[in-house]
């Protein structure tokens, strides 16, 4: 009798441990977190009360939101910013009360949710911007960290030395990380003194990402300002926790997914990593080496093309210095011959160029490359499901370029923008749903879906747009 008691009590204890894990994630898919196996989803997914807080959603910067995107292509309104260059990527923000902040044509923008402006301040080349928890509206500007109230006062401002793009990072405990072209990576306090800063091997262009136990992640390298080809990993107080070598010219932000892996894009390969820094599988084609001056003719060089090198010429830009041929160190980790640098060059079989992935709520990984390709990634397998041609430039034949930020609803269909001028929604099944056009360039730029699934996002025809059923 006492062993049947025994066995029992077991038996009761193990049903109760199960029946907690199953509310468990049925809580956590109930509040719009994907739906995981027990020990994924015992990590938490950040909070935040804004819908869309920073670049590519929030500091995992996955792109995915648990809205139902726009099913056609209505336009609800646009909003004219001014010219926005190509040089100036810019991205979409919205706060808890709806209003909308958006950088471009040298100011920073609120908006009420029908395109209406509230307040505009004018800055020289506006990038971002980020919300805070508390409301502060942070942004970039040339060379400076700049913090504004939700009235658009200013509160601080804080100066690099060397220029800050595409936008910051803010983490959850509310500390602001932005690189710079002067190699250093800073970590802001919130009153907008220095906490820490991090001198990494060459310039900051992308956004940092930040897991879910703190730890930030950075890529390194700027095709205008200087390589590097690590992914570095910081704790937070920043001290480093390792580096990885990704064997590419620059690295993009990486997104951090539900399973704790780490998905970075680093032309030409999609690089996923554990959060220890250990390659845990790698998507891409095998690496032939070209001269740099003829790799870059895919993103840079003469007009209407940004800047090569920080110079616009109209030639071919020229080799980066520091590296070289001997006695200059190598270059990206290879050698070069007769003093050139030498990189991939773009090619419609890579998987990445350095456009952040979005990741769905099944795990679909979303990606593209500088051939304007959207490929669709089965993580579990690590093959291409299908993949997506966008349209090439109307005014360069055959060049495709870089795609904006992907963003993924909880349909599992992706919105992404190309240098035809056009938005795109693709199916999870990679049949096109609908496209917009625009009379502007759709690259580089990272939209944003409000908590009503509208979408929004600009071009460089100067608009703001917002699609929405």
């Amino acid at each position: 009798m006492k062993k049947v008691l025994i066995i029992l009590g077991i038996l009761v204890i193990f049903t109760g441990a199960g029946y907690f894990v199953w509310q468990k994630v049925k809580l956590e898919t109930k509040l719009g977190q994907p739906s995981t196996s027990p020990e994924v989803a015992k990590e938490e997914q950040p909070v935040s009360k804004h819908p869309w807080s920073q670049f590519h959603g929030n500091y995992l910067h996955t792109g995915y939101a648990e809205v139902k995107g726009p099913e056609k292509a209505t336009l609800k309104w646009k909003f004219q910013l001014g010219k926005i260059q190509g040089t100036n990527p810019n991205s979409v923000v919205i706060s808890s009360d709806e209003t909308i902040y958006v950088a471009g044509a040298g100011k920073i923008f609120a908006l009420d949710k029908n395109g209406e402006e509230i307040w505009s301040k004018s800055y020289q080349n506006t990038q971002g911007p980020a919300l805070s928890e508390d409301g502060t509206i942070y942004f970039l500007s040339g060379d400076t960290i700049v913090a504004l109230d939700k009235d658009g006062n200013e509160k601080w401002k804080f100066k690099t030395n060397g220029n800050t793009i595409i936008g910051l990072t803010i983490g959850p405990d509310g500390t602001i990380y932005q690189g710079s072209w002067d190699n250093y990576f800073y970590a802001i306090n919130k009153d907008g003194t220095l906490k820490w800063k991090y001198k990494t091997e060459g310039a900051i262009s992308y956004p940092a990402s930040i897991d879910q136990n703190g730890v930030i992640y950075l890529g390194g390298g700027d095709a205008h300002a200087g390589p590097d080809s690590n992914l570095y990993a910081f704790n937070s107080d920043g001290s480093l926790k390792w580096k990885y070598d990704t064997k590419a010219m620059r690295v993009g932000s990486p997104a951090i997914g539900s399973d704790g892996l780490i998905y970075v894009p680093a032309a030409p390969n999609l690089i996923v990593l554990d959060s220890s820094g250990n390659l845990k599988w790698k998507k891409g084609p095998e690496v032939s080496f070209f001269n740099i001056q003829v790799a870059y003719a895919a993103e840079c060089g003469a007009p209407p093309l940004p800047p090569c090198n920080g110079s616009q010429n109209g030639n071919m830009p020229q080799p980066l210095d520091g590296c070289g041929a001997p006695p200059l160190p190598p270059c990206n980790g290879v050698q070069p011959q007769n003093g050139n640098m030498f990189q991939p060059l773009p090619g419609k079989d890579d998987i990445a160029g350095i456009i952040t992935p979005a990741i769905s709520s099944d795990g679909t990984i979303y990606i593209g490359n500088a051939q304007g390709i959207l490929s669709a990634i089965n993580p579990k397998t690590q093959e291409v499901k299908w993949t997506y041609q966008t349209g090439a430039d109307p005014n360069q034949p055959g060049f495709y370029g870089l795609p904006s930020f992907p963003l993924v609803d909880k349909e599992g269909t992706v919105y992404l923008g190309s240098v035809d001028g056009k938005m795109y929604a693709v199916g999870k099944d990679g049949k096109l749903l609908w496209e917009y056009q625009t009379d502007g360039k759709i690259t580089e730029a990272s939209p944003a879906f409000g908590s009503d699934g509208v979408l929004y996002f600009t071009s460089e025809d100067g608009y703001l747009y917002a699609i929405g059923d």
